[in-house]
C-alpha cells in the first residue's frame, strides 16, 4: 500500500519555505500550507495558535501531520496499491484540491469504469474501487498528461497565473514517465 512517508520529502522539494507571493491565489503558505489551511488545523491537530508566525515556525513534522490529516487521509491514499500513483495523485491534491479527483474521476471514466462516476470530486467508496479496478499504471500516464493539461488550461483562462506554469510542468514532469 502506498506510504506518504516514503513521498513527503519529494513533496517537499516543491512545497519549500514560506512565501506571499500577492499573484498566488493561495497566499501566505510554507512548506506549501496555506494560512487559511493551518488556520484549521493549527490548534486541533498542532496545539498552536493559528497566527502568521507560527505558520512561518511550521516544522516539517507539523506539515507532515497536517498533509496527512487534511490531503491523503481524505484521499484513502494509504489504501492505494500503486505507490507511483498514490504520489502523482497526492501532489495534484495539494496543489490544486478536488480538480485532482475530478480528473481522476474522468479518467476512469474515459477507460472504461462501470457504473459511470460522477466527476463531484470526491474520493468516495465508488471512486476507490474503481481505482483499484483500474491499470494503475496505464491510469498514470493518462493522469500526468491531463495534469499538464489542466495547468496550461487553467493558464489559458487565468493568464495572470502564466508565472507558475513553468514551474508547475516542472513540479508534472519530476513525475517519472511509466
Amino acid at each position: 500500500m502506498a506510504s506518504l512517508e516514503r513521498f513527503f520529502p519529494h513533496l517537499l522539494r516543491f512545497e519549500g519555505g514560506f512565501v506571499n507571493d500577492p499573484a498566488d491565489p493561495g497566499g501566505a503558505t510554507n512548506k506549501g500550507i496555506t494560512l487559511a489551511t493551518f488556520q484549521r488545523y493549527a490548534t486541533p491537530l498542532l496545539g498552536v495558535a493559528p497566527t502568521l508566525d507560527n505558520l512561518r515556525a511550521l516544522s516539517d513534522v507539523q506539515a507532515f501531520s497536517i498533509y496527512k490529516v487534511g490531503y491523503w487521509d481524505p484521499l484513502h491514499a494509504d489504501e492505494i496499491v500503486d505507490q507511483p500513483f498514490a504520489e502523482i495523485f497526492f501532489d495534484f491534491h495539494v496543489n490544486a484540491g478536488a480538480v485532482a479527483v475530478r480528473v481522476l474521476q474522468g479518467a476512469l471514466n474515459d477507460t472504461g469504469s462501470k457504473p459511470r462516476l460522477a466527476a463531484d470530486g470526491v474520493m468516495g467508496p465508488g471512486t476507490l474501487e474503481a481505482l483499484h479496478g483500474s491499470d494503475q499504471t496505464g491510469l498514470y500516464r493518462i493522469y500526468k498528461q491531463r495534469r499538464i493539461d489542466y495547468y496550461r488550461d487553467l493558464v489559458a483562462r487565468r493568464p495572470t497565473l502564466t508565472k507558475f506554469l513553468n514551474g508547475w510542468l516542472k513540479r508534472v514532469n519530476s513525475f517519472p514517465d511509466r
